[in-house]
């Protein structure tokens, strides 16, 4: 009977942990559905409807796959995926690269080393709309402090900065990096610190260079580290509406015009809701598949 009565007992435990966790999951699994799930699902059903200005969803009519046909018929549409993608492969490489690198010089021992790390810090808890303002007035091609400073070291054409068609993204692409680098530090710095330094001390003796165990060491062992940044700062590169409207608004023209903001502009300037959402659905694919390709090629570069 006290067997019986043990299991009884622990039997009741577990179905009131299991309660306890249902109410604790209850609020997130609620915010998902309402601020996630159902806009998705919303966004998915009004991309095969004609709700491409102000009327009811009862006088929307089914129009299948016409808002998706009319995207690569849009010359400013497909442009603004391409920009994306531009946008992206100019910003992950070097966005993880600054990152590691301020992360080995921040795991040395000096003096102020906190002070240091706080310092690096501040960027990214700034306000992005007060960072675009002070960027905007250094990179001002006509007055501003870089192409002043420029000049005196005798470049007498300087760059136009965002005010150009070719160094719009790039100029914006800087700007995000300096904004992000410091969270691809903090975690960077976690994983340095443990790697074990058994490891250091037995390749000295073998005689190895530093950038033997930077190479054949280090990058090894973080590299589940490394894969989780590229992949979050992928996907963020993609989300990259605030940084471009801040700074650049698509411009000149529409040369920084990503996808992002070409979306917002389609909704909320031209009330296309359909054709908009069908843009937003095309690059959640787009999304979901080079995240797919690079979960798929982790297994030969990543090391658990």
């Amino acid at each position: 009977m006290s067997k019986l009565r043990i299991k009884r007992t622990i039997g009741s435990l577990e179905k009131q942990e299991a309660r306890a966790a249902c109410v604790f999951v209850l609020p997130f699994f609620i915010g998902f559905i309402i601020f996630q799930f159902a806009p998705l699902f919303y966004a998915f059903f009004i991309s095969f409807v004609d709700l491409n200005n102000f009327k009811p969803l009862n006088a929307v009519t089914w129009v299948g796959l016409a808002n998706y046909t009319a995207i690569w018929k849009d010359p400013i549409a497909v442009s603004s995926y391409l920009k994306s993608f531009y946008y992206t492969i100019l910003y992950v490489p070097f966005l993880t690269a600054v990152g590691f690198i301020a992360a080995v010089l921040l795991n040395k021992y000096f003096y102020w080393k906190s002070f240091s790390r706080s310092l690096f810090l501040m960027p990214y808890v700034a306000n992005i709309v007060a960072i675009s303002i002070v960027f905007s007035l250094l990179f001002d091609p006509f007055g501003g402090f870089v192409n002043a400073l420029l000049k005196v070291f005798g470049i007498s054409n300087p760059p136009l900065w965002f005010a150009s068609a070719k160094m719009a993204i790039p100029t914006t692409a800087m700007v995000a990096i300096w904004l992000n680098f410091p969270f691809q530090m903090i975690v960077y710095l976690a994983a340095l610190q443990g790697v074990s330094k058994e490891l250091y001390e037995a390749a000295e003796i073998d005689g190895a260079s530093k950038l033997k165990k930077l190479v054949r060491i280090t990058l090894p062992i973080i590299s589940p580290t490394s894969f989780f940044l590229i992949i979050t700062a992928t996907i963020g590169s993609f989300q990259n509406f605030t940084i471009f409207n801040a700074l650049t608004k698509g411009g000149p023209g529409t040369a920084s015009r990503v996808s992002s903001l070409n979306i917002y502009e389609e909704a909320f300037s031209f009330n296309h809701y359909s054709y908009a959402a069908a843009q937003a659905i095309v690059l959640f694919l787009i999304i979901m598949i080079i995240s797919v390709i690079q979960w798929g090629g982790q297994k030969k570069w990543v090391h658990y």
